[in-house]
């Protein structure tokens, strides 16, 4: 789904060379009629799109350009069983109950995506051996550790390393703790979301690419949307445009701010670089307040996620990248970084997404902050469910208001002075390291 942004390069190129062909995703024409219209072809909008149709439902989806081509398609490919904060603030934040049932759902996360990764045949270079996260001074090491005893205590494959089997998993001397989630890994997001689209249409589902939709009015017990070419009438509405949300549902873009992340990914390393650096295949994350993640993508090459600007022009941090990876593995020397993208995040004000209940037939899903990929997923199976099965007893996401964030007219400055603060404390902990 579009709206006031755009992106400044084409989706990635290291991406798109591993993905599928996209399913026909003709522009809407003419009048059509759905059970279901879904805005916005990303992680959430095509799970949704899926779970509906295989419901029975007739689903519609519309995409203001092509699918996965906005925040979806240029993910760092991390598949997360957590949200953006730990155990302890998401029990605080939601209450007991509700907090510990989101804490169970987000666990099994992983597990839906590499269900429907196996049942629809998506190709998608997924590595499924975990995730590392690294703590990246020691006063980091005690909130690893509480993340590793809650689960442990539930009997997940989660444990601490100690140095050497850091370094062992790493292949690097720079840290001296990190937590192994056996849960989790990581995929190529493009070849998924793709993988998504193409099971969503064999299941029924009609999906359109070049249709914005630029208005939505009440008519009847439903609803009608227009695009350039076409409008469609629809009983219920979901909209999932993410960070590209726009103004067809007021308030609903004020409730997100937009932020910039910004990835780089280097040529080929050679057999014998490539052998001692994350040898197991685990992507690895430290604690930092701001980008750090890290992985080895097929054919050899790094894949970083790293600082930048994060708003206006885009710009990259490459040195401040380069001087990251030099500092973990020296043997690289420098690095030749073959290409670099940028997409925007939807931050919510709490970084915790949020499905809305817009009105009885209306839901929209917003402010997946950083963690799409298996919370989208869940997120548009959730919707499904709500709208095909409400009863359904797995339902465990909270219903919020919509609400827009609060100083949302001054966020943009007042997020980069902290971004600029998170920088220069980041910076300090590691002795002016990166």
């Amino acid at each position: 789904m579009a709206g006031p942004l755009d992106d400044p390069a084409p989706l990635p190129a290291v991406y798109r060379s591993r993905s599928p062909a996209e399913p026909p995703a003709p522009p809407l024409e003419g009048d059509a009629t759905a059970d279901v219209a879904i805005i916005g072809g990303g992680f959430c909008g095509l799970s949704a799109a899926l779970h509906l149709a295989e419901a029975g439902l007739a689903v519609a989806l519309l995409e203001a350009r092509g699918i996965a081509s906005g925040g979806s398609g240029r993910a760092f490919g991390q598949v997360v069983p957590y949200a953006k904060h730990g155990e302890p603030h998401l029990l605080a934040h939601f209450g007991e109950a509700a907090g510990l049932r989101l804490i169970v759902a987000l666990a099994q996360g992983p597990d839906l995506v590499w269900d429907l990764i196996d049942r629809h045949g998506i190709a998608c270079d997924a590595v499924r051996n975990g995730l590392l996260f690294a703590a990246h001074v020691p006063a980091a090491e005690a909130g690893l550790e509480a993340r590793a005893a809650f689960w442990q205590a539930r009997g997940a494959p989660v444990e601490m390393l100690d140095a050497a089997r850091t370094a062992e998993h790493i292949g690097s001397l720079r840290y001296s703790r990190a937590l192994l989630d056996r849960r989790g890994g990581h995929i190529n997001p493009l070849a998924y979301a793709i993988g998504l689209a193409q099971a969503a249409a064999k299941a029924g589902a009609r999906l359109h690419g070049d249709s914005l939709a630029t208005s939505l009015v009440r008519e009847g017990e439903g609803w009608r949307l227009q695009t350039a070419r076409g409008s469609l009438r629809t009983r219920h509405l979901v909209i999932c445009g993410g960070a590209y949300s726009d103004d067809l549902w007021p308030g609903l873009r004020r409730s997100i701010l937009p932020i910039r992340a910004h990835q780089l990914v280097t040529a080929p390393l050679s057999d014998n670089l490539r052998a001692g650096i994350l040898p197991q295949g685990q992507s690895v994350t430290d604690t930092r307040r701001l980008y750090s993640g890290l992985r080895m993508l097929p054919g050899g090459r790094m894949h970083l996620s790293v600082d930048g600007s994060g708003f206006g022009p885009s710009v990259t941090y490459r040195e401040k990248a380069a001087e990251r990876l030099r500092a973990l593995f020296p043997e690289i020397g420098d690095p030749v970084w073959e290409e670099s993208w940028t997409g925007w995040v939807d931050m919510s004000a709490d970084q915790y997404p949020h499905l809305h209940r817009l009105y009885d037939t209306a839901w929209a899903a917003i402010g997946l902050s950083g963690r799409g990929i298996a919370f989208g997923t869940l997120l548009g199976r959730e919707i499904a469910r709500r709208i095909a099965q409400p009863e359904h007893p797995a339902l465990f996401m909270p219903v919020t208001p919509l609400k827009p964030m609060a100083l949302r007219p001054v966020a943009e400055p007042l997020v980069a002075a902290l971004m600029a603060w998170y920088r220069l404390r980041d910076r300090a902990e590691l002795g002016g390291k990166a």
